[in-house]
């Protein structure tokens, strides 16, 4: 059902079953002797989720958090490859590649399973997972492989295989048809649900793959938008089985379905809908990513000041030597109350700048005014470990070793239509009063997802609410019909911490949060980058098709400065644009 843009058959890469480790390139995968191509569909749910979740949880502590300006790295090598200043190591490049690539093909695996069975709503689960992972390759690094991804070579040899590269606007053509294939299918399956073994997220109700898979369709249509409305009038062809996707009509009924609960494209209704991926510290093969890390380099992670200014409340200060600071406001001594999801993320105030040269960093650090009477540094610090997560101290969420992640979270659906409605692509959404309630609903909404001892009644989240909306957080005014946008996806960067690359997909499809990306280290010619390079050994495992890409649409040279496709507007240029003033 997928249509011609889908008419190339990816072939078997290799499921995970009970294992969680794996090969890590489309040839390797393609020949694996410990492939179990036979086993049911339905056990492949799992072990995709939990890897790609594991994967993606990783990047954002080692990568998204720094292009993001939520922290800054403490790690005052001079010889340290600074993410935050646009120094990309070529082995957090591979990470996404190599790791999701995997999860693609395993979940190609199991869609062939799932034909093979006759079972509707394996072939939907998988075209779901599908989507969701070419599109966080694609968003990654843009132009990817993904019609011939996988496909063994026909000389019979992985020496000489090649997959060629697909155009972004073709793979979210794709996609779309994907997610419009998928939600046909549980619409019209008798299934009700599968394994609860076999699916540790949703516990095999069919009904909540189906709300993720439209929430998930919601956010991809949305990633594209402004482009599609600048490059061809708000109408995306698609393919013979689906008719051309027209922005606004699909935005204004999938929000129709938000409101309803239900209609064609039921999403996401409650907290308790979002894909949440468990972990344990009891089983090895289901703890976090960061279960060994040790305390030193889990501390190297302190908070970014550009964070704490929208979550605190703060004054400006120079520091003795010469470094602008913001010095932390208490709610007792006439600061707002502070974001309720402050302490589940950091364990102190105070944030540091970023973007300084290495020794203005070290001189930061030691400055007396940023360390206590005791000389330990006031800076926040990621929480993690039983001392801090305690009623004791007041700190009441463990990252290192948190029981769940979300892939997605529901929060998210308000701002989507928040800003649908903000530039006016949703009419039921679209009055200052329609949109603004939308946003404090997703504030709301994300600060529940996080801390577990409050409520929407409680006084800390109406005041922190009402500051949102009241407080001159954005370009130094209350909210207002000038400066919505920017303050719809501001609230929504800030709910997007530990969602993978969404902070910073966000970031270079709108422009915001306005970051500041000239600072005195900063390189890249003060540009936050646009995309992942290619993985270091794509020219020598595929040298055909890379050299395509790099010539083609990336001008000749694998930059990160070139923008994906969805971020290529006028707008957003401009936007991002003032981080460099």
């Amino acid at each position: 059902m997928e249509g011609k843009i889908m008419k190339h058959r990816i072939l078997p890469a290799i499921i995970l079953v009970c294992a969680l480790a794996g090969c890590s390139r489309f040839d390797e995968m393609s020949k694996n002797p410990y492939a179990l191509y036979e086993a049911p569909a339905e056990s492949f749910v799992h072990p995709i989720m939990f890897k790609t979740q594991y994967n993606l949880i990783s990047v954002f502590r080692g990568t998204t958090v720094f292009l993001a300006q939520y922290a800054v790295t403490t790690n005052a090598e001079s010889s340290s490859r600074i993410i935050g200043n646009y120094n990309i190591p070529e082995g957090t490049s591979d990470d996404i590649w190599t790791s999701l690539y995997l999860q693609y093909g395993n979940a190609m695996v199991m869609y062939d399973q799932a034909v093979r069975e006759g079972s509707k709503s394996m072939q939907a689960v998988a075209l779901i997972l599908r989507s969701f992972l070419i599109t966080q390759i694609t968003d990654s690094y843009g132009d990817v492989p993904f019609t011939e991804a996988g496909l063994l070579p026909l000389s019979g040899t992985t020496d000489k295989y090649t997959t060629a590269y697909d155009s972004q606007k073709e793979i979210y053509r794709a996609v779309f048809c994907m997610l419009e294939d998928a939600n046909k299918m549980l619409s019209e399956t008798e299934d009700i649900h599968f394994s609860a073994l076999c699916d540790k997220t949703f516990g095999g109700d069919l009904d909540k793959w189906r709300r993720f898979g439209n929430s998930l369709y919601a956010r991809l249509l949305m990633r594209v938008a402004m482009k599609v409305m600048e490059e061809d009038g708000g109408t995306l062809e698609l393919n013979d089985t689906w008719e051309a996707l027209n922005v606004k009509s699909k935005l204004a009924e999938f929000y129709d379905c938000f409101q309803n609960g239900s209609g064609d494209y039921p999403m996401m209704r409650s907290r308790d809908d979002r894909p949440l991926i468990p972990f344990s510290t009891q089983n090895e093969t289901e703890q976090t990513p960061f279960y060994t890390t040790t305390n030193g380099i889990w501390n190297s992670v302190a908070v970014c000041d550009v964070l704490t200014r929208r979550m605190l409340d703060y004054t400006e200060a120079v520091d003795s030597d010469g470094q602008k600071y913001y010095k932390y406001k208490a709610r007792e001594s006439g600061g707002h109350v502070e974001d309720p999801r402050f302490d589940c993320w950091w364990r102190k105030t105070n944030g540091m700048p970023n973007q300084l040269l290495n020794a203005d960093s070290v001189k930061f650090l030691d400055n007396e005014e940023h360390k206590s009477s005791a000389g330990n540094s006031l800076i926040g610090r990621m929480t993690y470990g039983n001392d801090y997560a305690s009623a004791i101290t007041g700190k009441i969420y463990d990252l290192k070793n948190a029981s769940s992640y979300p892939l997605m979270n529901f929060s998210e659906l308000y701002f989507i239509f928040a800003e649908a409605g903000a530039r006016g692509l949703v009419s039921s959404a679209s009055g200052i009063g329609a949109y603004l309630a939308l946003l404090r609903e997703g504030v709301t909404q994300s600060i529940l997802e996080w801390n577990p001892y409050v409520t929407a009644e409680s006084d800390e989240v109406v005041d922190y609410v009402n500051y949102v909306t009241n407080g001159e957080l954005y370009s130094g005014a209350t909210l207002n019909s000038d400066n919505a946008l920017e303050a719809i996806l501001t609230q929504k960067w800030i709910s997007s911490f530990f969602i993978g690359i969404e902070a910073w997909s966000d970031y270079r499809r709108t422009g915001y949060p306005i970051l500041r990306t000239d600072g005195p280290a900063a390189g890249n010619d003060k540009i936050l980058p646009t995309r992942l390079r290619y993985p270091s050994d794509e020219p020598y495992r595929n040298p055909v098709s890379y050299q395509a890409a790099v010539d083609g649409w990336l001008g000749g040279t694998n930059n990160i400065q070139t923008d994906v496709w969805w971020a290529d507007t006028k707008e957003s240029k401009a936007v991002r644009l003032l981080g460099r003033k």
